[in-house]
C-alpha cells in the first residue's frame, strides 16, 4: 500500500479530503479505564502512534485513506514499523460495530497525566470511499497513566445508536473495509501514545483505575459525596 506523510501545514486540507472534517455522525465513548497488558507496539494491531515533538506538550496525528485508496499520515504520527498504519476489519478481527473497541495506551514518563482532546474513528471502503466517521468527542483528563508502552489501556466503544448508524452505512459490510484514526492530546510530556482496534475486551478494571476517570467537577462531586456519607 502506498503511503505519503503530510506536514501540519497540509493537515487540514488532507483531513478534509479524507473526510476528517465532515459532519460528525457519532462519538466514541469511554467504556472504562481498563488494564490491557501486553498491548505494546508489535503485540497488537496498532493503528496510530503520536508523540509531542521537541519540547512541546501537544500532539496531533491521523492516518486514513484518500479517495484513491492511498494511505495518508499527518501531523505528529510516528511512521516506524508497526507504529502507524491503517488496518482492515479482517486484520483486527472485528466483525460488527458492537464488538469494536478502540484502545488508547498512554505512555507518559513518571505516570504523568495527559488530556485526550480528540479521538475520531474513520472507516473506509478498500478503495478509499469514506463509509463512517465518528465525531463530537468529549475531551477526557486522565490524571495518571502508566510508564511504558502497552502497560495500561483505556477502552472506547460506539454506543448502541452509533453502532446502528455505522452498520446502516455499510461500515461493517466487508472484512476488507479499512480503519483509520485521528487523535490529539495535550499536557503530554514526551511519551508515545498508541491506539489500536480490537474485538470486545473483557479485562476487569482494577479499583484504582476508576480514579483516573475523575477530574474537575466530577472529582469535587465525588469528594463531597464521600464527606457527606462520612458525617
Amino acid at each position: 500500500m502506498k503511503t505519503f506523510k503530510c506536514n501540519m501545514k497540509m493537515a487540514l486540507a488532507v483531513g478534509a479530503a479524507l473526510g476528517f472534517a465532515s459532519t460528525a455522525h457519532a462519538s466514541l465513548v469511554l467504556v472504562s479505564p481498563t488494564d490491557v497488558n501486553g498491548a505494546g507496539i508489535g503485540a497488537v494491531n496498532t493503528i496510530l502512534t503520536i508523540t509531542s515533538p521537541n519540547s512541546t506538550s501537544t500532539e496531533t496525528g491521523s492516518v486514513g485513506l484518500n479517495l484513491s485508496g492511498v494511505q495518508v499520515i499527518t501531523g505528529d504520527a510516528q511512521t516506524g514499523i508497526g507504529q502507524t498504519q491503517v488496518r482492515s476489519l479482517g486484520t483486527v478481527g472485528v466483525t460488527s460495530a458492537a464488538s469494536l473497541r478502540v484502545v488508547f495506551n498512554a505512555s507518559e514518563p513518571g505516570s504523568d497525566s495527559i488530556n485526550l482532546n480528540n479521538l475520531v474513528l474513520n472507516i473506509f471502503g478498500s478503495g478509499g470511499n469514506l463509509l463512517f466517521t465518528s465525531g463530537a468527542f468529549a475531551p477526557i483528563v486522565f490524571p495518571s497513566t502508566a510508564p511504558g508502552i502497552g502497560n495500561a489501556g483505556f477502552v472506547f466503544a460506539l454506543d448502541a445508536a452509533q453502532q446502528a448508524q455505522a452498520t446502516a452505512q455499510g461500515a461493517f459490510s466487508s472484512s476488507t473495509n479499512v480503519l483509520g484514526l485521528v487523535a490529539s492530546a495535550s499536557n503530554a510530556t514526551g511519551g508515545m501514545e498508541t491506539f489500536f482496534v480490537a474485538p470486545s475486551i473483557t479485562a476487569i478494571p482494577e479499583p484504582e483505575t476508576y480514579a483516573m476517570m475523575l477530574s474537575g467537577l466530577g472529582l469535587l462531586g465525588f469528594i463531597a459525596r464521600r464527606r457527606k456519607s462520612t458525617k
